[in-house]
């Protein structure tokens, strides 16, 4: 909003470009109120918090990039390098919070006020490197183990330069013309989909026929083998019209067949219409599920 300010200024009719800046005119800080302690060398400014702390007044828990209007103040040097001081008032209770800089570590340290949040992280979780012990980081300072293992890091990588190089001559081989791989990848990626498309269509089909919810997936060799080895059930090809042509035919009151129609052959004796119809309950499974019997 102070910038939008600064931009839409009040000039009076009094004012003339001989008597200076309209600031000076009209006696005040071009920095508004950010400027009202300057004479004490403190600048107001908008203060991130850097990391997770707990306050000192309220023992609330106040996190990371949390913003304050935090007094700003030089307060010392680490040789050339400035160290500020951030005082800010908690927004949670009337508790004073004071962040330093520290340029020797390169970090902030809560000087007053409050208390930071400790926060220990395995290093697969957060993507660093895994230090195994403090030796270890130790020799990573030291210039001649530096030293060392860079020869090491010249002389592998002298080693795999070949392999490197095969991949790349490999990759302009086959990149050389771009538009014309493209094209080529752009072909077998439209043969595939009308393949998979003709495939899904065939599949829907016979979900279509038999009524079922499954996706059907394309046939395999091992469907074709396993359905060779099935094997029809007896009964399953007559009709609905011969089962009920036989039931039909049947006595209700007394065992046996029926007489026979004129033209057809004697049949041998049969039982009740009961037992005939729960045959034809059995047939009529049978012709619905017809890989029943294998061999």
């Amino acid at each position: 909003m102070a910038e939008r300010k600064a931009t839409n200024k009040y000039y009076p009719p009094d004012w003339d470009p001989s008597k200076g800046s309209i600031n000076k005119y009209v006696g005040q800080h071009p920095l508004r109120e950010r400027a009202r302690k300057l004479d004490q060398g403190i600048l107001v400014v908008r203060f991130e918090m850097p990391y997770n702390i707990w306050c000192g007044g309220c023992e609330k828990h106040i996190g990371k990039g949390v913003r304050y209007n935090a007094e700003k103040k030089k307060i010392g040097k680490y040789y050339s390098t400035p160290i500020y001081s951030f005082r800010m008032k908690c927004h949670l209770c009337n508790n004073w919070i004071e962040i330093h800089t520290d340029p020797k570590n390169t970090e902030y340290v809560i000087a007053s006020g409050a208390r930071r949040k400790e926060e220990e992280f395995e290093p697969e979780e957060n993507g660093t490197i895994d230090l195994k012990d403090k030796e270890e980081t130790e020799r990573l300072n030291d210039p001649m183990y530096k030293l060392e293992h860079t020869n090491a890091d010249v002389k592998k990588a002298a080693e795999v330069a070949p392999t490197i190089t095969l991949m790349q001559e490999l990759n302009d081989k086959y990149w050389k013309d771009p538009y014309a791989m493209s094209q080529t990848i752009r072909k077998r990626f439209r043969e595939e989909k009308k393949i998979r498309l003709a495939e899904e269509a065939e599949g829907d089909k016979i979900r279509e026929k038999h009524n079922l919810s499954v996706r059907i997936l394309p046939e395999l060799e091992d469907d074709v083998h396993e359905a060779k080895r099935m094997k029809f059930a007896k009964d399953a090809i007559k009709s609905e019209e011969e089962i009920k042509h036989d039931v039909f035919r049947s006595s209700i009151f007394k065992t046996g067949s029926a007489k026979p129609l004129p033209g057809e052959a004697k049949e041998p004796k049969k039982s009740t219409v009961f037992r005939q119809l729960a045959k034809a309950i059995a047939i009529k499974k049978a012709a619905d599920d017809p890989f029943a019997i294998r061999k």
